[in-house]
Order: C-alpha cells, then structure tokens, then sequence
C-alpha cells in the first residue's frame, strides 16, 4: 500500500523535508496519539493498516522527522519514543505510570520561569521542558 496523506505533506514540505509516502505514513500514523510510540510500535501498526514498509526504513524516517523537529522524542522504558505534537511551542506533562503525554498551558510556565529567574537568575532553555509525574487519572486510580 503506498498511497499518499495529503495532511502529511504539508509539514514535510515546510521542513524542507523530501516527501515520500513512508514519511507521510508515518507522520499520519503518530498524529493525534496521546502516547509516544516506539519505531516497533509504529511499524507494527503502519503493516497491521496494510503497508509495506522496513524497520529499517521506520528507524530512519522516524530520526529524520524527529530531527528536522516535526516529531517529539522521549524515554519509554529505556527505549526512544515518538509522538507529533503541535508546532506551536508547548511543554510537556508525562505520566510515569500509564505514559501519557500532554502539553502543558503555556502560561502556567511562563509565570514559572519568570519567577524562577527573579528567584535564582537562572535563565532556562524554554523551548522543551518535560514534567515527570502522574497523570489526573493515575493519581486518583488505587494501585493494584
């Protein structure tokens, strides 16, 4: 199956990056997930959906997309996971437990690292921050 996703083109395109259908597929296949995929995880589900496509080349679209910032990397149990997040700047909320990303409200660290530098003069690197913690719903779920 090597159709093309008209809605992945556009960021390719933007990032100067050559469009090809793996790169679309792939970008298709992580948008709107609230969950970092691992390179496995997303080859299993882009052949489970019917495409014909090598690990080896998941392995190299998904460092390539991550590199030109079109997707977002992160640790999932020792290994590197990736998701597509917004292209407007944003932080990140992770849950240690169930592996849910979310972004943070803008504003809230905004206030946050004004009050950090008045406090310390430390001036953070904004444009990435994640948060480890737990997330509203494993907070209030009884461990089992």
């Amino acid at each position: 199956m090597s159709e093309t996703t008209p809605a992945a083109d556009t960021p390719l395109r933007a990032s100067g990056v050559r469009t090809t259908w793996q790169r679309q597929a792939i970008l298709a296949a992580l948008t709107g997930r609230t969950h970092p995929m691992t390179a496995q995880a997303v080859h299993s589900a882009l052949t489970g959906a019917g495409h014909r496509i090598g690990l080896s080349t998941v392995y190299r679209a998904l460092h390539r997309l991550a590199e030109v910032g079109l997707l977002h990397t992160f640790d999932v149990g020792g290994e590197r996971a990736y998701r597509r997040c917004p292209d407007t700047p944003h932080q990140h909320l992770l849950c240690d437990d169930c592996g849910l990303v979310t972004e943070c409200p803008p504003h809230l660290v905004e206030t946050w690292l004004r009050e950090l530098r008045a406090a310390t003069g430390f001036t953070p690197h904004a444009d990435r921050i994640d948060l480890h913690g737990h997330c509203a719903t494993c907070t209030t779920t009884p461990a089992t």
